[in-house]
């Protein structure tokens, strides 16, 4: 991660290093922060104060922005960096919940029992005993029909077929999953 000043003679050469030392203490340990980019500069904006600091940090998959604008720039400074590590810390959090959001392992567990390359299909054996048919274009994921071997465990989502169950969609098997 690499940290740019832009138009930053205003602010103190101290509280610069602080701030650096703030970014990358954010960046420890994690490389979702690629380019930080930190410009200070007139507001024009009479309300707000007279010296804008805005930060702008591309970051794995987005781009976060955070601006301060108040008479003093070292303040101005100071809480856009406080805005700064609160959207970081909160894209975190969204990618942290959208992994424990991952799908449900498939419902049925089996072995592949038969394959008929040529036809394009085969059989599993649930963990239940039942002989289920899939079509080649069930198999998902990791999975493929070519490759399949005899005794491969799979997982399965199953329906009703016309001659008996057939499995919809056939994964690889979750790694914690045990044989009958």
């Amino acid at each position: 991660m690499e940290i740019h000043w832009v138009h930053a003679g205003d602010i103190p050469e101290d509280d610069r290093e602080r701030a650096g030392e703030r970014i990358r203490s954010l960046a420890a340990g994690h490389n979702d922060l690629i380019d930080v980019r930190i410009t200070a500069r007139a507001s024009g904006h009479h309300k707000h104060g007279d010296k804008e600091v805005r930060i702008v940090c591309e970051a794995r998959g987005r781009e976060i922005v955070a601006a301060r604008s108040l008479e003093d720039p070292a303040l101005s400074l100071n809480e856009a960096l406080d805005a700064f590590e609160r959207e970081v810390r909160r894209m975190r959090e969204r990618r942290t919940e959208q992994r424990s959001e991952r799908p449900a392992a498939p419902p049925h567990l089996g072995i592949v029992d038969r394959i008929f390359r040529e036809e394009g299909y085969g059989f599993v054996l649930t963990d239940g005993g039942e002989q289920v048919y899939f079509h080649r274009n069930a198999v998902q994921g990791a999975l493929d029909f070519d490759r399949l071997a005899e005794g491969d465990r799979v997982g399965l989502n199953l329906e009703a077929g016309d001659e008996g169950p057939q499995a919809t969609v056939v994964l690889q098997a979750p790694p914690d999953a045990m044989a009958p």
